[in-house]
């Protein structure tokens, strides 16, 4: 944050592949390893990281790198996936891991809102293993009255769900998980955690 500029990123550019960007693919590739029995065999490497290039164009922060590394654990093991998800996110906080369904439109949406109402009972299973793994579905972002379409549905018994234009969860990451090496269990937990979340979708 100190030295967000291309000449100093230039000139640190291979520590920060060494230390960084390298050892990050590699927590992405152990945990795919460790998923690759499971019931939700999610993979990542190098190929599901993000850039830390921004794109300054039409924003008015300039600087131009992020200040974290971010990664995804897929079904494809690719960043071209329109299904659930999880992700990984390190900072100089820490960081955090995510998973769901994250910025689909309505349209996307449709198909799971109405799997909720027509199949309640496995959308509660869903919520109870959340809520063993002590998660629980973000709430930002969510509408404010029913989405188009749903409107018969206001007295549902998740109809507060069907409002949600983001199904996620998220769990923060301490710095000591990074430089202990405890973010390969936590990150394949998680992973195995949310399975029902990510299965749900039609």
């Amino acid at each position: 944050s100190e030295n967000n500029n291309r000449e100093w990123y230039h000139e640190h550019k291979d520590d920060i592949k060494a230390h960084l960007l390298e050892p990050f693919s590699g927590v992405l590739e152990q945990v795919s390893q460790k998923l690759a029995r499971t019931r939700l065999p999610l993979k990542g490497s190098s190929k599901t990281m993000f850039r830390m290039n921004r794109d300054t164009r039409f924003s008015n922060n300039k600087k131009p790198y992020k200040e974290n590394i971010g990664g995804l654990l897929t079904p494809s093991g690719t960043k071209n996936e329109a299904s659930g998800l999880v992700y990984l996110h390190l900072d100089s906080n820490g960081g955090m891991m995510a998973a769901g369904f994250y910025k689909f439109n309505a349209r996307q949406l449709e198909p799971i809102r109405q799997k909720i109402i027509e199949q309640p009972n496995q959308w509660r299973a869903v919520r109870k293993a959340l809520f063993k793994a002590e998660l629980d579905l973000s709430r930002e972002n969510a509408l404010k009255s029913m989405p188009r379409g749903f409107n018969s549905h206001e007295s549902h018994e998740y109809a507060d769900d069907i409002k949600l234009k983001n199904l996620i969860v998220q769990q923060p990451l301490t710095k000591s998980a990074w430089l202990k090496g405890e973010v390969l269990d936590q990150l394949t937990g998680f992973s195995k955690s949310i399975a029902p979340l990510i299965q749900f979708r039609p």
